[in-house]
């Protein structure tokens, strides 16, 4: 969806500088087998607690009535766990800066995080209760002579968890073990438009990044590899990465009732009697923000990828983020941002509308020839290069300096659609640009409208209607039906484009309208 969205917007702008050119033309395991999870956060508040008593809170989670939880709260989590598989089922991020939110809620059975389920003794692990041991705050599960034991501690003052996996073998035989632990899972995706953005990312150890899965996430897929770096699990804003401190033999992603699940793959490990394998696993669950991805590990910064132009949406980010330090609101920081790059590129916006211009100027020429000529292709097109020989046109004059811009326009984009900076930021009646300006609020809901008005789309299609007709030139005879009907059409096809867009991203579209029609009126009026 992104990415037909970004089509439209390329292919829009393309079209509506393009179209003077045309002007004039007629259109064409076994349960029983795990142990503790202990849980030690850095100022935490611990509750040991039974669920909440009411059945339909049971049946809808989908759990049994005995099922225990404990909750770990820190200056950045509050973390629950559950006795049924032994893993974490919610996560609620602390965040100073936004609003808080709950990152993963009713992860249970296998898409509990740090659940394991594999084969043999293995099997159906992530739905048998565990026994919780409060002295050591623990909980354990043990058959078949293994005991396996996990631990859970939040770092201070960021956004991470070092967990641990510990399995003794306590038979006097050799075992196989072959299991997935979930790392990441049911990720929110209850923002808006939000679920087109979750993806899971696999890092290797060469630096290379790949997408494993997208938003429509398959039944089950499993990759195998000895050589990963980090695996993770995004949506816009947010990422939950785990990094191995052991080599896995692969990853996997599935989909739990349209909820994406991955996680690591152990395969056919042999454990000796009294032996102990360890699997410690770094934890990052928070916003996709440079400065936090590289305070828990300098590999995680990966993790903030915006696509081909991502070298340059980060220096975007890095100037944004400046003027946001001198100005303290990010809204004063995308008009800045906005108002830098506009002057940047004015140089080669300014001469692709003068060789626009130049063509609309020779338009008449050209419509009387084709009429002189239409039966003749081969003389018509001949008379055509003579007329822009004569007055010194290039009909791609127009095109090339917006090809040089285009990378920078896609990146400035990628960088106000994604960036984690905005959401909750506000700006004059702008409550969050990370989300529509909803300046009025409707009694009903209307169709492409909702419930809001959103007054910048608007002020947008105002600005844009401005600037196509600066823009024109008046030839001898009247403009044209099509030259009107293009002059309205393409603003309101942006506006609809935009209508629920971000409100940082309309906002600096507005801004770069304005302050591109202000510079093109003075500069050709002088002219």
């Amino acid at each position: 969806m992104e990415k037909r969205l970004l089509f439209a917007v390329i292919l829009s702008i393309v079209v509506m500088l393009l179209y003077p050119l045309f002007i004039g033309k007629k259109t064409r395991v076994s349960p029983q087998q795990m142990r503790p999870t202990t849980i030690r956060p850095v100022e935490e508040k611990e509750v040991t607690k039974k669920y909440p008593a009411p059945a339909q809170k049971r049946q809808r989670e989908g759990l049994p009535m005995d099922a225990i939880s404990k909750t770990f709260q820190n200056n950045r989590y509050i973390i629950e766990t559950t006795n049924i598989g032994g893993g974490i089922e919610r996560i609620e991020i602390k965040d100073k800066k936004r609003l808080n939110m709950v990152l993963v809620d009713n992860a249970i059975y296998q898409a509990g995080i740090l659940a394991i389920d594999g084969k043999g003794p293995l099997a159906g692990l992530s739905s048998q209760p565990f026994a919780i041991k409060e002295d050591k705050e623990s909980f354990y599960y043990e058959q078949h002579n293994l005991v396996i034991e996990k631990t859970i501690r939040p770092l201070t003052n960021r956004y991470g968890l070092n967990a641990s996996i510990r399995i003794t073998n306590n038979a006097g035989f050799i075992q196989k073990l072959s299991f997935d632990i979930t790392t990441a899972s049911n990720i929110s995706k209850k923002e808006r438009y939000e679920s087109r953005y979750i993806a899971a990312d696999v890092l290797y150890k060469d630096g290379k990044l790949k997408k494993i899965a997208g938003s429509n996430f398959k039944k089950h897929k499993r990759l195998y590899s000895n050589n990963i770096e980090w695996l993770a699990l995004k949506n816009k804003y947010y990422s939950i990465i785990a990094k191995p401190e052991f080599r896995p033999a692969g990853v996997f992603s599935k989909d739990i009732e349209t909820r994406p699940v991955i996680g690591f793959i152990v395969d056919n490990e042999n454990i000796l009697p009294g032996e102990t394998k360890i699997y410690n696993i770094l934890l990052y669950a928070g916003p996709t923000e440079l400065k936090e991805l590289e305070a828990v590990d300098r590999t995680f910064g990966k993790a903030l990828n915006f696509g081909i132009f991502t070298s340059i949406c980060l220096v975007l980010l890095s100037v944004l983020k400046f003027f946001y330090a001198v100005l303290h609101n990010y809204g004063l920081a995308v008009l800045l941002l906005t108002c830098c790059i506009s002057l940047l590129l004015f140089p080669l916006s300014f001469k692709s509308l003068k060789s626009m211009r130049r063509m609309q100027e020779v338009q008449p020429h050209i419509e009387r020839i084709r009429a002189q000529h239409k039966d003749n292709p081969g003389k018509l097109n001949k008379e055509i290069m003579e007329i822009y020989r004569r007055y010194n046109v290039n009909p791609m004059g127009g095109c090339f300096p917006m090809l040089i811009q285009m990378p920078i326009f896609i990146a400035l984009y990628q960088t106000l659609m994604r960036s984690v900076e905005l959401k909750g930021a506000g700006f004059l009646w702008i409550k969050d640009l990370s989300m529509p300006d909803a300046a009025f609020h409707l009694p009903v809901t209307l169709p492409f409208l909702g419930n809001t008005i959103n007054l910048l789309p608007i002020l947008m299609i105002g600005a844009m209607i401005i600037q196509q007709r600066l823009s024109q030139v008046r030839t001898a005879g009247a403009q044209t039906d099509q030259q009107k009907m293009m002059t309205t059409i393409m603003p309101i096809v942006f506006g609809f484009i935009f209508y629920s867009l971000p409100s940082g991203l309309v906002l600096y579209w507005l801004t770069n309208t304005l302050l591109t029609s202000s510079l093109q009126y003075f500069f050709l009026r002088k002219a």
